[in-house]
């Protein structure tokens, strides 16, 4: 009895001692259990692995080397309608992409003035045309004429190629029998809207399109209010403090040279990247990583694949380089330019 009630004292004495330390525990263990159901009620489930393959097919890992049927792989993904084939983003464009036997296009979309979304890159004119507006501060009645042909190295074969409106896109798509990635370009609430009501008056889109973005926001929004639409995320190194990213040149100038502005970028870029692979791609239920070519290596690949994430490349132009991809890493990627392709790399 003397030593049990020796014991009972000293473990009363030992909690009393070290209550706080308990109690921290406690504290912390509430906070992971309340952060873990606070991303359960956020998440939006990933699309079913069925819808997903109807839109751009097998994952080319599964692929077998003995089968024939290339027509449930796709390999190459035209980036902006292969525009260095044709003036990029254009009608003529996808339509070349089809003939060529190419049926999955990606192009962008970005508003004008008056809040029509059209299918262009840039922010300005200026690339593409004589033109050096904003094209935000155009509307499209004043955008709609001005030929997007006349700096490209085929201009002679494209004049009067001029910028078409979401709308037009889609339809001729769907028509085509072209399956599509939609790159929403600005980072404005608006646009969320835009795709929502583009799947709503387009419902086959479903199972033929992918919306991507490199704003997690915009895609974040979209799936929250339409879980349906298969959606991506795009990812370059350096995405907020630097304009440009290749190897081995390394990193493009900086977007703002103010300090301040520098160094709150250089803080999103490491927020951003930390938290893409443990909670962003989980939140959104993204079903593919669109990823800068010159940051890919096979452990990348793995890594996203265990997670159900495809990873897709861009943009991959050189032969060398598209045959990496496609039979070393085995993923599928987007390219600039269709010469030398055949319709069955396309995986069409």
């Amino acid at each position: 009895k003397i030593n049990s009630l020796t014991a009972n004292k000293q473990i009363s004495e030992f909690l009393r001692k070290n209550r706080g330390i308990f109690e921290y525990i406690l504290e912390g263990v509430i906070v992971v259990l309340l952060f873990a159901a606070s991303l359960q009620f956020l998440r939006v489930p990933t699309p079913a692995k069925e819808i997903v393959e109807a839109i751009i097919g097998n994952d080319p890992v599964l692929e077998d080397p003995s089968s024939s049927n290339e027509n449930n792989v796709i390999k190459t993904i035209a980036h902006r309608g292969a525009g260095l084939d044709a003036p990029e983003n254009s009608l003529v464009a996808f339509k070349t992409c089809k003939e060529k036997g190419v049926n999955f296009v990606e192009f962008d979309v970005t508003l004008t003035k008056d809040g029509v979304p059209v299918i262009f890159h840039d922010d300005t004119l200026e690339r593409l045309t004589d033109h050096c507006d904003f094209i935000r501060d155009k509307t499209y009645d004043e955008l709609k004429n001005i030929d997007i042909s006349v700096k490209h190295p085929f201009s002679d074969r494209y004049q009067g190629t001029f910028i078409p409106t979401l709308d037009e896109t889609v339809n001729q798509l769907l028509n085509s029998g072209q399956n599509m990635f939609i790159d929403v370009k600005d980072n404005n609430m608006q646009m969320v809207n835009v795709i929502l009501d583009i799947y709503e008056k387009y419902p086959a889109l479903y199972l033929r399109a992918v919306t991507t973005s490199f704003f997690p926001n915009i895609i974040y929004l979209i799936r929250r209010r339409n879980p349906k639409i298969v959606c991506s995320l795009a990812w370059r190194p350096y995405a907020f403090t630097r304009v440009s990213y290749s190897y081995p040149a390394g990193k493009g100038p900086r977007r703002s040279n103010v300090f301040y502005k520098h160094i709150l970028y250089a803080l999103c870029d490491i927020l951003h990247d930390f938290l893409l692979t443990k909670i962003t791609y989980y939140l959104m239920g993204i079903s593919f990583i669109l990823l800068h070519k010159d940051a890919i290596c096979g452990r990348t690949v793995q890594d996203w694949r265990e997670k159900g994430v495809r990873v897709i490349a861009w943009t991959v132009n050189h032969p060398v380089e598209k045959q990496h991809f496609a039979r070393v890493l085995k993923i599928t990627y987007m390219t600039d330019t269709l010469t030398g392709e055949s319709a069955s790399r396309s995986g069409c």
